[in-house]
This record gives C-alpha cells, structure tokens and sequence, in this order.
C-alpha cells in the first residue's frame, strides 16, 4: 500500500469510529445511577498528609475575585501553616489537624488542632477540637468532643479564659436523620472521597461549630474546572467545592476549596476574610552579600572565590595586629601617605612605584 493510500484509509477509519466512541462531553453527562453513599470504597487512594501555608492577603488589587486566580509574591504575606494527615484505622479513618498563625503585628499566635475517628461509611465515632488565640492579654481557648454512642450525640463544649473555665454539655438522637451528621475532620475527608471519585452534584450533611450551633450543611462539586497559579507554579484543570453552613435558613459560613485530581489541596479561602490557605509556598528571597570589590571580580568563578575567601586576610583587626607587631612598617607607610599628600600626584600607581623603588636604593 502506497503511503497517500495509508494515510487515506486511516482517516476513514477514524471519521467511522468518531460516530461510535462517545465523547468526552457524552462520558460527563452520563447518569451513572450510583448515589454518593453507594460509591466503592477506595482507602488507599485518601490516606496521605499535606501541608498548607496561611498567607494574608496584601491591602490593594488582588485577582482573588477573577475568574483565573493568580497570585502574585507581592499580593501574600505568610503568616502560618496547616498540616492535615488522613490515617487508615482497623474500622475507618482518622483525621488530624492543626496549624498555627501570627497575628497582625505582635508576636502572639492562633490556631487550632483537631482529632478525629469516622467509619468506613464516614459517621462519626468521635473527634476532639481545640482552639486557642490571645486577646488583650488573655488566653482564650474553646474545646469541644463529640462522640456518638448508640444513636445519641454527646456534645462537651468547654470554653477557658485563663484559668476560668465553664462547661456544657448536649444530647441530641441522630437516630435515622437524614442527611448525615459530620464534625469538620469528616467534612475534610468527604471533600476528598467526593473529589478523588469524580462526584459532580451536591451532598447534604448537618454539623456542629464551637459554639454549639447545629449548622445545615452543603456541599457543591462544581463540573466546571478552573485554572490557578500560585507564585510560579500553574495548576490546571481544578476541581471547585464549595461548602455552605447554613443555621435557619441563613448562611453562617462560606467557603471555597481547589482540589487537584488527585485529593490534595491546591487553594482554599473564605470570601469574607482576607486570608488563604495554598499549596505552593513563595520562593525564598534572595540573600544579598557584603563583599569587597576584589571578592565583587572573583565571584563569577567559584574556586578562585573559594581560594580568596579561605587565604584573605584583610580585615581591620588583622591589619591592627601586623602593624602592632611590627612597628618599623608605621613609619614607612607614615612616609609614603605624607609624600602622597604632599604631592598629590596624577597617577598614584605610577608615583607608588617610583617611591618604593627610591626607598629601597636609599635603604
């Protein structure tokens, strides 16, 4: 078969099988029938830690609002981090949390830690958080654990000033409620099953914040992906969930998460404050050395800088020292900066030879 007959039939071949095989659009509006409880269980591909930076967001333009994000070394000022692990246990998973933050211009810091166990269909077992920050002075720490125990939700809510404390304590039947009932390390997890499993749609659950509140909780995987870069570095094809909490109806807390294909964290912010949590950390500045103008010529060789730097000798002190130990050099160098001034000659290298050379036939 000549080559122009070759390439002739291949691409008969494929106009006929582009009217078979389904699209790429087709393959994401197809209707699955398999609800989000009913999705296969894939433990492994959950279990792994990440690391987050907290960053405030600089006063000024900021492309957070745009459909691309970009952000930009001069736009975040970090301030914190945030570490959160997934763990496989014998009958579901547990999930860690912390971080930590500065806050404003004084040296005290914020943060919060979290701990919690989830089954294999992600209901809770128990979770412990624990959050603390300083406020004129004071040390204000609240703590909540949630356990449920034969259908019933025991709540302990503790909240500390110092070294006064005041406790309450709830029960609440979750027995056959719908939807789901999750504290934050399970909403953490579902993100990343929903994601990891290609959910497209919305998933319902109700939650408890610190302060007791029973929250009506949504969660939005947009089909939509959008494109992100942080610093140097693109990120293709996110994923976008939004997360809403809702308390009569009304909404008590809004945010938004990018998610890579893979489960990991790419960018998550709140709209209402003015900081982020990313991925990608921003590159170190560069450090600027002092160095003599000699060292300024060496540089662009490494071992002629490396020989210099280890045989140089040309400090203030070690001059002191030579000269203190030997006394005759002062009044020859007292010679030649006096003859120099006196002078004052057009071209010094040229005068420095001639008296140096005068010198040693006079001595």
């Amino acid at each position: 078969m000549r080559p122009e007959d070759e390439i002739s039939v291949d691409s008969i071949l494929s106009a006929l099988l582009s009217k078979i095989e389904p699209t790429e659009e087709q393959y994401r509006e197809c209707q699955w029938d398999v609800t989000a409880k009913e999705m296969h269980n894939e433990k492994q591909s959950l279990l792994f830690e990440e690391k987050l930076y907290i960053s405030q967001i600089q006063t000024g333009p900021c492309k957070l609002n745009e459909e691309n994000k970009i952000f930009l070394e001069s736009e975040l000022n970090e301030i914190g981090h945030m570490k959160l692990s997934i763990e496989e246990s014998y009958d579901g998973y547990v999930v860690f949390s912390r971080s930590q933050m500065a806050k404003g211009r004084s040296r005290s810091v914020c943060g919060h830690c979290l701990r919690g166990k989830y089954n294999d269909k992600f209901l809770l077992i128990v979770e412990k958080r624990s959050e603390f920050d300083y406020l004129d002075k004071g040390r204000i720490e609240k703590n909540m654990e949630a356990r449920i125990y034969e259908n019933i939700l025991l709540v302990i809510r503790e909240t500390k000033i110092n070294a006064d404390s005041q406790k309450f304590k709830a029960e609440i039947n979750v027995k056959d409620r719908e939807p789901v009932f999750i504290m934050d390390g399970g909403i953490q997890l579902l993100m990343r099953y929903l994601v990891i499993n290609n959910f497209i749609g919305k998933f319902e659950y109700y939650t408890l914040n610190l302060y007791g509140k029973v929250l009506h909780g949504i969660i939005i995987v947009e089909k939509e992906r959008k494109k992100v870069r942080i610093f140097y570095r693109n990120f293709n094809s996110v994923i976008v969930v939004k997360n809403y909490k809702y308390f009569n109806e009304v909404a008590e807390e809004k945010s938004e998460t990018y998610f890579a294909s893979n489960g990991k964290i790419v960018l998550h912010f709140w709209p209402r404050y003015n900081y982020l949590l990313h991925a990608i950390r921003s590159p170190p500045k560069p450090v600027e050395r002092i160095l003599p103008k000699l060292e300024l010529m060496w540089k662009a060789d490494n071992l002629l800088l490396m020989h210099y730097q280890k045989k140089k000798k040309l400090t203030l002190e070690n001059a002191q020292c030579y000269l203190h130990n030997h006394p005759e050099i002062v009044d020859l160098f007292y010679d030649y900066i006096h003859s120099l001034l006196q002078k004052k000659p057009e071209v010094v290298f040229s005068f420095t030879i001639k008296f140096f050379q005068n010198m040693k036939n006079t001595y």
